[in-house]
């Protein structure tokens, strides 16, 4: 019985012991005007030992205490940087909690606010993911033009519209026309997009590009049949007509890794160099193929290997984008699926 009272006695008066997971605290990153920065655990004090040194980029250095001034609610670490922090960069939260919702407050600019997890036993903020900004021009261009380059290689329905044209117009002075048609059409509503005066969901605008794709396809299937229609007489007109759709994906593509404000002239410029430049090299990729297959293993435009071949190269983007087509649409109107 004394042992009993004695062991309720310890229970009673002992501090209480945080478990092993602690769940999600508030946090803040603050750019001050010296170019010094805060970063803050809101936290109660029996949770202020789970928050421990952050690591920063190794141009960053700690001022006061690595274990940060702890106060009732908070744990506040200040540091300084030789130069500002960047999309680049990463911090990691070695804090034994389940994660954070960072709030970032950069200069001039609105804060940002976000879940940040634990992966591997850490809490990583991605500093891109808060809109963080490049750092300087030449870092933003190559960021932006890396990123349009990216965008369109891994991008296979824009790629195989690009590829389809090719069948259409094959070389010469058309084939500049119908290349500049569709890059200055999406370049216009990429642009428009990205600053907000045209709003479309992703849905139909996905759809709407595999139905572009689908077009191509049925329209080189009945000029093949000596049914020529508007494409092979104005393949301009339809590339830009389409290159304005197409615009609306890239603009999609921009929004999600998110653009801080006073980089979106310089975004949208670079992303559409980026995006010209991919689309260059898959260009020459394709005619290099052509040319190595003409020369190299001597089959000739003409010939019936090569034309069956193409028949069938058709028919494959047909087909896939016919899918596409059909599964994007189902996410257009979900009631039917």
């Amino acid at each position: 019985m004394i042992r009993f009272v004695l062991w309720l006695m310890l229970l009673l008066v002992a501090p209480p012991v945080p478990a092993h997971t602690l769940g999600v605290d508030k946090a803040s990153l603050v750019e001050l005007t010296d170019g010094s920065y805060h970063l803050i655990s809101h936290v109660p004090p029996r949770y202020q030992s789970m928050i421990t040194t952050p690591k920063l980029p190794e141009r960053c250095a700690l001022e006061g205490s690595p274990r940060g001034a702890r106060g009732a609610y908070e744990v506040r670490f200040v540091f300084m940087c030789e130069s500002p922090l960047t999309a680049s960069d990463e911090i990691i939260l070695p804090w034994r909690r389940e994660g954070a919702m960072m709030t970032v407050t950069w200069r001039d600019q609105e804060s940002v606010t976000k879940f940040a997890g634990k992966e591997g036993g850490v809490i990583t903020l991605r500093l891109e993911e808060y809109l963080a900004g490049s750092g300087s021009f030449w870092a933003g261009a190559k960021r932006y033009t890396l990123l349009g380059i990216e965008h369109i290689l891994v991008g296979v329905d824009h790629l195989l519209f690009v590829l389809a044209l090719l069948f259409v117009v094959r070389s010469g002075w058309k084939l500049v026309q119908t290349i500049t048609a569709f890059t200055v059409a999406h370049s216009i509503t990429l642009g428009l997009a990205t600053l907000g005066y045209i709003n479309m969901p992703s849905a139909p605008v996905e759809a709407a590009i595999a139905l572009s794709i689908v077009f191509l396809c049925v329209e080189i299937a009945h000029a093949r049949q000596g049914r020529s229609g508007i494409t092979f007489s104005y393949p301009w007109v339809v590339a830009f007509a389409f290159g304005l759709l197409h615009g609306l994906g890239f603009a999609g593509a921009l929004s999600e890794i998110g653009l801080p404000p006073p980089e979106i002239p310089l975004a949208l410029f670079f992303f559409n160099v980026g995006v010209e430049l991919g689309q260059l090299i898959f260009v020459f990729a394709v005619l290099a193929v052509v040319v190595l297959l003409h020369y190299g293993a001597g089959i000739s435009r003409e010939s019936k290997i090569f034309l069956k071949s193409e028949r069938v190269v058709v028919y494959i983007i047909g087909i896939l984008a016919s899918y596409w087509l059909i599964e994007r649409g189902l996410g257009v109107f979900p009631t039917l699926a």
